[in-house]
């Protein structure tokens, strides 16, 4: 996504241009493959609308975009509990009133919370203080209970994430895009997005197929020797292998995940599609979502598309990770989940960077990496879209416009 987004400003610009994707589509990890009906993201993922720019780089009303209900169903104590907006779910105060999901006290304080980052902008929540999440939950004064069965999983499943050692900046920025938008997916899959970016550009400027194998000032060399000479290079790649290419020794731990797709005739037993959060301790399922009761392109008519994501390096690779996976789906649903049938499975060992402190700020113009080569994306900025797309509209500039190019990104 930064590498696409880098080259539509060179194309606004009139900067002549090539793209060197090393698969057959355009979208880097955020890709979806389509199965007798169904359609697989590599993973779950979501489109967030509480961006503040994400309007920007996308056209959002194309994407068809549906959107989760906004609140979870966490699973606590063989039982779902509602925990949603009442803003949006007037019929769920009662519920999200009376789970066993923390305290009274606990609530108010995430209302405390909420309220706190919705007021600034976003910009402002990476010049804060960063700790570890874990340590800044229990400065705020939240209960254990509370922290371990809501925090933990849906900072987990942002995140990747169980250990809660992940910067406080992202649980403040993540909090707040739930607060402020929706989650949501596109009407044709998430790599829609990646479409919509690469049909911007002109059709010859993207080469397929094409792995580079390392990167050095003035050339790029493909992994069947191929040498591409090039006046200025921009790598967007993920953390691992930008380190591999430009060979920086640099400690690089990546955070993974499997996601695990089943096609079901059935609808779950909570009254609306909410995401389905772990809150308790057993299983290696973190949540489930149901992305065809959202976006009904997901699953053909009469089926029910489920997606469970397993965090844990030790779950990841296990050779009965399906019959996992489905033990604990029976134990929350019951035993028709037998009857539930496996799609696929995706295991993705480097999905997100390990984002404990310290991070990078997305808004500030990193310099080059040396004379003719520029870095974007998560190693240079943070994962996520908006800050991917930003990454990449930040290098396009940057070689556009190279002695005007302020330190600043100007989003709200």
């Amino acid at each position: 996504m930064a590498g696409l987004s880098c080259a539509r400003v060179l194309h606004e610009h009139g900067v002549n241009f090539t793209v060197l994707e090393k698969t057959g589509g355009p979208g880097g990890r955020i890709k979806t493959d389509r199965n007798d009906g169904f359609q697989l993201d590599h993973g779950f993922q979501v489109l967030q609308t509480g961006y503040p720019g994400i309007s920007d780089y996308l056209d959002l009303d194309k994407l068809k975009l549906c959107r989760f209900p906004a609140g979870v169903a966490i699973r606590h104590k063989d039982r779902f509990h509602i925990v949603a907006d009442p803003r949006h779910h007037p019929g769920s105060i009662y519920s999200t009133i009376a789970s066993p999901i923390g305290s009274l006290g606990d609530r108010i304080k995430l209302l405390k919370l909420v309220g706190s980052l919705v007021r600034q902008p976003m910009e402002k929540i990476f010049e804060d203080p960063e700790e570890p999440t874990i340590d800044f939950l229990r400065e705020w004064g939240f209960s254990e209970r509370f922290i371990k069965s809501f925090f933990t999983p849906f900072f987990a499943g942002a995140c990747l994430d169980t250990s809660m050692t992940g910067s406080s900046r992202v649980l403040k920025y993540v909090t707040r895009l739930f607060s402020t938008g929706d989650a949501a997916l596109p009407a044709e899959g998430m790599g829609a997005i990646g479409r919509q970016l690469a049909s911007s550009l002109p059709e010859d400027s993207i080469r397929y197929d094409q792995e580079v194998s390392s990167v050095r000032k003035g050339a790029v060399t493909l992994a069947d020797g191929t040498v591409i000479a090039a006046e200025q290079i921009v790598v967007a790649v993920s953390h691992p292998v930008c380190a591999k290419l430009l060979q920086l020794d640099v400690p690089v731990k990546s955070m993974g995940e499997a996601c695990v797709y089943f096609s079901a005739e059935w609808q779950p037993p909570i009254p609306q599609p909410f995401l389905v959060l772990n809150g308790g301790d057993k299983g290696p399922v973190n949540n489930i979502a149901f992305p065809s009761l959202v976006a009904p392109g997901y699953a053909p008519p009469g089926k029910t598309l489920v997606a469970a994501v397993v965090l844990g390096e030790h779950n990841l690779h296990s050779d009965h990770l399906e019959a996992l996976v489905r033990k604990q789906c029976a134990e929350w649903f019951g035993e028709m989940v037998q009857g539930w049938e496996h799609i696929k499975t995706f295991i993705i060992d480097q999905a997100l960077p390990n984002q404990a402190p310290p991070t990078s700020n997305p808004y500030t113009y990193p310099e080059p990496f040396s004379p003719g080569i520029r870095i974007c994306g998560e190693y240079s900025s943070l994962p996520g879209l908006q800050w991917a797309l930003m990454s990449g509209a930040m290098a396009g500039r940057s070689l556009v416009n190279p002695i005007g190019t302020t330190a600043r990104c100007e989003h709200q």
